[in-house]
């Protein structure tokens, strides 16, 4: 059931919306934007600050709804927004918290519960009295608009991946031949699914991005080939896909402790890696709009790569990328403050987290976020 919110952390979320674009050029007067060719926009470009929920801690957004709707989680326990005002996901008996991990168009939200050294999947639509767990699964990532969702089970210390339709699961998702699963993270209109799994041979070992089809019964197809030089210390993480099956994600080159946004464009032979964002030696794609090719991450640093020492490297910073050029900074909330960003829809906002003045993570969306992004 929703929760009202109290009024005075309405007030304060309304008090953190005057001072919004605090490391950043001054944004664009509200107009009507046509965004490069890819579609015509009425937006006004904020950083929006999200109420969170009684208690300590941090909140951030993790997906993003129609009509200003957000989801993730705050002070620990799963979440959701309309507008700035936060609402509780309820909680059935032996869970104490969890997260909101993504909504469709259609307001379906899915997510993952923690409960006493377990977890649960579940699917929630707001106001609703309960949460509906999802047969067998132990984590739910995504959802798509025609309500298929995908996550996965543990069975016998090993990760299944599964795909369901409402409350029933559709199928299993089987890793290629000789791969082990280590994740299952998105899934997109067409049907096709994301992961990462884990390839072996003789005495070696590798990491590897993963495409499901949507035809049932297929295995997944590798988005790396076999690769035997420097295995070990590559390891790829494919976190989202749009409707024409683009994938971003992360190259981790663990030696170096270097992460790098990464994409794969079908038939998925090669991929690209677009850079990073100004003097940054490391960072992240967590999210692609479902078809306007844009993609948010996080910029930071290498400790090992630099800058030295450690301590003069700035903090995390929210990054978008349009599809072409150099990755952009998206405005912090307060000049020294961290921010990362999760989520990117149709319409330019982008869903994430910023600390504020008082060192908190607060749940924040920017909106109208390409207008406001800035070359540092």
């Amino acid at each position: 059931m929703r929760r009202p919110i109290r009024a005075a952390v309405a007030v304060v979320a309304a008090a953190f919306l005057t001072p919004l674009l605090a490391a950043g050029p001054a944004p664009a007067s509200s107009a009507r934007s046509t965004d490069g060719g890819r579609g015509t926009t009425d937006c006004r470009p904020a950083l929006q600050v999200l109420a969170s929920l009684p208690g300590s801690g941090g909140s951030q957004v993790q997906g993003l709804g129609p009509n200003a709707l957000a989801v993730g989680a705050s002070r620990g326990l799963p979440a959701y927004w309309t507008g700035v005002r936060v609402h509780r996901v309820p909680l059935p008996a032996g869970f104490t918290g969890g997260e909101v991990a993504a909504v469709n168009a259609k307001g379906l939200m899915v997510g993952t519960l923690h409960g006493a050294g377990s977890t649960a999947a579940f699917s929630y639509r707001a106001g609703a009295r309960t949460v509906t767990l999802l047969p067998e699964g132990a984590h739910a990532a995504d959802v798509n608009d025609r309500g298929l969702i995908v996550g996965d089970a543990v069975k016998g210390g090993s990760l299944l991946g599964l795909e369901w339709d409402g409350a029933r699961i559709h199928r299993r998702l089987a890793p290629p031949a000789g791969y082990t699963l280590t994740s299952v993270t998105a899934l997109n209109n067409a049907g096709q699914i994301a992961g990462s799994g884990e390839g072996a041979k003789d005495d070696e070992s590798w990491s590897a991005g993963l495409v499901w089809s949507a035809r049932s019964g297929e295995a997944a197809v590798p988005l790396q080939r076999y690769w035997p030089a420097g295995v070990p210390y590559d390891v790829w993480y494919p976190r989202d896909i749009d409707r024409a099956g683009r994938i971003v994600g992360t190259h981790d080159f663990t030696r170096l402790d270097t992460r790098t946004p990464t994409q794969w464009l079908p038939p998925y032979t090669t991929e690209s890696e677009p850079g990073l964002l100004g003097k940054r030696t490391s960072g992240t794609f967590e999210a692609i709009s479902p078809t306007t090719r844009v993609s948010v991450g996080t910029a930071l640093d290498s400790h090992v790569v630099g800058p030295f020492p450690p301590e003069t490297a700035p903090p995390e910073q929210a990054q978008i990328w349009p599809g072409t050029g150099p990755l952009l900074a998206l405005p912090r909330l307060v000049p020294k403050g961290a921010s990362q960003a999760y989520a990117v829809s149709d319409d330019q906002r982008v869903g994430g987290s910023a600390v504020d003045a008082g060192s908190t993570p607060r749940a924040v969306v920017w909106t109208c976020a390409l207008r406001q992004a800035y070359r540092p």
